[in-house]
C-alpha cells in the first residue's frame, strides 16, 4: 500500500493519485469479456445462452480481470510497472470490458521498435508451430470484415472503416510524427477465411499473444505516450451513466393496428438511465467500477489537541442519565 500525505491545507486533492502518474502512460489495454469461455458455458443450464445469465458472466469476468491485473502488476508480464488504473465499461449488448492504463518503470518503457515488437505482434501466428495462438487470434483479434463487401458493418461511416482497416503492410515498426508506433505487419502469406472474405495481417488488432492466448479473449494493447489517454480513461469514471431517450406514444381508439398517434412531443420524451443486465449484476455484487494501483490512502492530520472526535449521541445520553463520567 502506498500512503502519502496531502499537501493542500484544505485536506483535498484534485486526483488522489500518486505523483508519479503525472507522466504519460506507456500502454493502453482493453480487455473484453468472452461469452464463450468454458467457465461460463459449463455452468449454463440446458437451453440457456450466456445472455440469460448476466450474474455468471460478470462473476467470471471479474475473476479473470483480477488475474490479468495480477499478471500485469505482480508477475510483470509486460514489464515492471509503477502505477496502473482501470475502469469498467459495458457495451450496449451488455458484455463488460476493462480499459487499463499502465505506467512502466524507466527501464521497461518501450523506447525502441524492438521493445514494441516484443510486447505487441500484429501478425497471424504460424498455424504449424503455434496452433493455439493462431486459433486465438482468429477468434478474438481479427477486425471485420468490413468495407465494400460489408457496408453495414458497425465500424463503417460514410463508406469507410472508422478504425482504418485494412491497414497497410509494414516491413518494420516505426514511429509516426506524433510519436505513436506503426506496428510491423509483414506479408507472411498466412490468411483466414471469415464470412467468405480472406483476411491477412492487415486485419489483425494489436494483441499481446501470450496474454490473449492465456485468457482466450480480446486483449488489445496499444503503446501510447500521450497524457490525453488519462483524460480518455477517466471520462468513463466521471461521465455518469448511459442514457437513452424514450418516446411515449398512444394509439387512437379508432386507429387501425400500427397507426400510432404521437403524444405531445415535448412532454412525452423522457431522458432515462440505461442499465444493461450485466451492469446491474456488477453493481448488485458491489464490484469496483474503477481501481488504481498502488492504492493511495489519504491520512487525517491535525494540529496538537485538535484531532477529530466522534460522539455517539445515544451513548452520551445514557451515560448522562446514569451519572457516568464523560470520556475526555
Amino acid at each position: 500500500m502506498s500512503i502519502r500525505m496531502d499537501d493542500r491545507t484544505d485536506g483535498q486533492r484534485d486526483d488522489g493519485m500518486d505523483d508519479r502518474t503525472a507522466r504519460c502512460p506507456n500502454a493502453f489495454v482493453t480487455f473484453t469479456c468472452n461469452p464463450q469461455w468454458l467457465e461460463i458455458k459449463r455452468a449454463l443450464l440446458l437451453g440457456q445462452q450466456p445472455q440469460d445469465r448476466p450474474d455468471l458472466v460478470t462473476r467470471v469476468f471479474k475473476i479473470k480481470l483480477k488475474e490479468l491485473i495480477n499478471d500485469i502488476h505482480k508477475k510483470h508480464i509486460l514489464g515492471r510497472t509503477i502505477v496502473g488504473i482501470y475502469v469498467i465499461e459495458f457495451q450496449k449488448r451488455g458484455l463488460p470490458h476493462a480499459h487499463i492504463l499502465i505506467f512502466f518503470v524507466e527501464d521497461c518503457k518501450p523506447h525502441t521498435v524492438e521493445d514494441v515488437d516484443r510486447m505487441i505482434s500484429v501478425e497471424l501466428p504460424n498455424p504449424e508451430t503455434n496452433r493455439l495462438a493462431h486459433e486465438m487470434v482468429a477468434r478474438c483479434m481479427m477486425h471485420g470484415p468490413c468495407g465494400a463487401a460489408f457496408p453495414n458493418a458497425p465500424c463503417m461511416e460514410e463508406g469507410k472503416c472508422k478504425k482504418k482497416y485494412p491497414r497497410k503492410f509494414q516491413s518494420e515498426t516505426m514511429m509516426d510524427v506524433n510519436g505513436y508506433p506503426i506496428y510491423r505487419r509483414r506479408d507472411t502469406r498466412h490468411t483466414l477465411l471469415v464470412h467468405g472474405i480472406e483476411l491477412d495481417n492487415r486485419w489483425v488488432v494489436p494483441p499481446n499473444v501470450y496474454l490473449s492466448t492465456k485468457y482466450d479473449a480480446h486483449i488489445n494493447i496499444e503503446v501510447c505516450n500521450n497524457i490525453r489517454a488519462v483524460k480518455y480513461l477517466f471520462k468513463y469514471v466521471y461521465k455518469g451513466h448511459d442514457h437513452a431517450t424514450v418516446e411515449i406514444s398512444r394509439q387512437s381508439n379508432n386507429a387501425t393496428e400500427g397507426n400510432v398517434v404521437k403524444a405531445d412531443e415535448i412532454k412525452k420524451y423522457l431522458d432515462c438511465r440505461y442499465v444493461s443486465a450485466s451492469e446491474a449484476a456488477w453493481r448488485i455484487f458491489k464490484f469496483d467500477m474503477h481501481e488504481r494501483f498502488p492504492v493511495v490512502e489519504r491520512l487525517q492530520y491535525h494540529l496538537p489537541n485538535q484531532q477529530m472526535v466522534l460522539f455517539d449521541n445515544q451513548m452520551m445520553c445514557k451515560k448522562w442519565q446514569h451519572g457516568q463520567p464523560f470520556p475526555k
